[in-house]
C-alpha cells in the first residue's frame, strides 16, 4: 500500500449513518478503502485526498450559506 520512503498518516473520516463503514478513495488509479468512525494510518498520499475533499466541502457549504436566502 504504501510505497518505500512513504510516511503513512493518521485520519479520522466520521461515520455519516450507522450503515457508513468505509470510504472508498483513489489516486491515479491506486485504490484503498479507509475504515470511517475511527482513526487509521494510511499513505500521505491518500490522506491528501481526504484533506482536499473536506476542504471543497467547507468551500461548498460557505457558498451555499452566502447564496441562499431564508
Amino acid at each position: 500500500m504504501a510505497t518505500k520512503g512513504e510516511k503513512l498518516v493518521s485520519v479520522f473520516i466520521p461515520k455519516q449513518s450507522r450503515n457508513d463503514t468505509e470510504r472508498f478513495i483513489g489516486v491515479n488509479g491506486e485504490r484503498i478503502l479507509v475504515q470511517t468512525g475511527k482513526t487509521v494510518e494510511i499513505p500521505e498520499r491518500f490522506a491528501e485526498v481526504i484533506r482536499n475533499s473536506e476542504k471543497m466541502a467547507a468551500v461548498s457549504a460557505e457558498y451555499i450559506d452566502a447564496n441562499t436566502s431564508l
